[in-house]
């Protein structure tokens, strides 16, 4: 009997702990009355529970949503997780600012250094452009590249140019076509005394510049060119020089006049001309470009003296392109003895837009002509102007059904009249 007095005792003090008891009239468990009257207990029970919070928090998070956490894991909410697509957005803003940034310092710097050129202002002056032509070339940007015979020291009025290349760039797609054309072509030009002549269009420049060279172009070839670039042989081999040099390919034909001719070069450019010894591709300096650029006689004439200047503007263009770290030296050392009547603003676009363009194939104008003697002066005449007009349209424009303007028209009938030719031996 007392054994199970003892057990009773047990059971029933057991059972009452799990009831609520009565503290000052309000029902409580002893868990509640415990932390009440023990301070001390209570804040050890706190701080445990705490403990035991932060452990469940830490292992919700790694187990996560949806997978086999322990029960009481739903508790806690899932840890939030950081917005990266605030943080991709500044950092697409940042490097957008960057480029910003980078991109209005290189442009300064070119518009720096384009500030040398010798400028020649021609507002307001005609250039003798067609409204119709100039509404059919709207997609193009014509500049008219001469390069001087003036010597070293001398200055470009009254000189005479040597090379006459249109650069002629595609707005749509950078695509660049050369166009050089024969020094004696036989075209309509302002005279030295002011009246309408014909005569060679090498003489335009010593006549009126660089305005009466472009007007005669217009004119008789229908263009809308209104931006020139002057330069005399000493820039063509000083620029070739700081930009170490251009490769072209030297015929077994033009080895002779290159050795020649290339002594008197440079004289002209100020420093010593270096014999070239083989043919073939290879890479060669300003005084041999310039000399390459130069000599006709043995070399497949007015002609081919053409091709050349095309082939050292287009390695100029490429090595420029390549190497556009050498713009500050060619600033001081180039741009000063170059003339246009471009603007700051023009000339570091066109430097800048540089190696963007697509070189296409060159041409030469004219294509049919009557090369010979014609009262003592041999000349370059264009059989027929008409006929020139409508390969040169088709060939650079892709104007497939042209028709000269009357302007042209009426040039073409001059010529006829003048030389008696119609029919060319070239």
């Amino acid at each position: 009997m007392g054994i199970l007095a003892v057990v009773f005792v047990r059971c029933y003090y057991k059972a009452m702990s799990k009831r609520t008891h009565d503290y000052e009239h309000e029902k409580y468990s002893p868990e509640v009355i415990r932390r009440y009257e023990d301070p001390e207990y209570a804040r050890r029970a706190e701080a445990y529970e705490r403990e035991q919070r932060r452990k469940l928090k830490k292992r919700s998070g790694k187990f996560g949503r949806g997978s086999d956490a322990p029960e009481n894991s739903h508790l806690n909410k899932p840890p939030k997780r950081k917005n990266y697509r605030i943080n991709k957005l500044k950092m697409v803003r940042n490097v957008l600012l960057i480029l910003v940034v980078l991109a209005v310092a290189i442009f300064a710097y070119v518009l720096s250094i384009t500030s040398n050129l010798d400028r020649v202002d021609t507002t307001g002056k005609n250039f003798a452009i067609n409204s119709q032509v100039d509404k059919d070339l709207d997609g193009y940007r014509n500049i008219a590249i001469l390069g001087s015979d003036a010597r070293k020291g001398e200055g470009y009025d009254g000189s005479r140019t040597d090379a006459i290349i249109i650069l002629s760039i595609r707005k749509r797609n950078g695509h660049i076509r050369m166009i050089s054309v024969m020094r004696d072509s036989y075209l309509k030009m302002k005279g030295s005394s002011g009246d309408m002549v014909l005569d060679k269009l090498t003489h335009a420049h010593a006549f009126g510049g660089g305005v009466n060279t472009i007007s005669a172009l217009n004119r008789s070839l229908d263009l809308n060119i209104r931006e020139y670039v002057v330069f005399n042989w000493k820039t063509v081999a000083d620029t070739i020089d700081t930009l170490g040099g251009i490769t072209v390919d030297v015929k077994s034909n033009e080895i002779g006049d290159l050795n020649h001719w290339g002594p008197e070069t440079g004289e002209n450019v100020g420093r010593p001309y270096k014999k070239i010894k083989k043919t073939g591709v290879q890479t060669i300096d300003g005084v041999q470009a310039t000399t390459y650029c130069r000599i006709r006689k043995n070399s497949g004439g007015d002609k081919g003296r053409a091709n050349r200047y095309k082939k050292v503007m287009a390695g100029v263009l490429k090595k420029s392109a390549t190497s556009p770290w050498k713009f500050g030296e060619l600033s001081k050392k180039v741009m000063p003895k170059v003339r246009t009547n471009m603007t700051q603003f023009q000339v570091a676009t066109l430097l800048l837009r540089t190696p963007t363009f697509d070189m296409g194939k060159s041409i030469s104008y004219p294509k049919s002509y009557y090369g010979g003697i014609i009262g003592g002066v041999w000349y370059a005449v264009p059989t027929t102007l008409n006929n020139n007009a409508r390969w040169l349209h088709r060939k650079a424009f892709e104007q497939k059904n042209y028709t000269p303007s009357a302007t042209l028209s009426g040039i073409n009938d001059e010529i006829i009249n003048t030389t008696g030719v119609s029919a060319g031996n070239n």
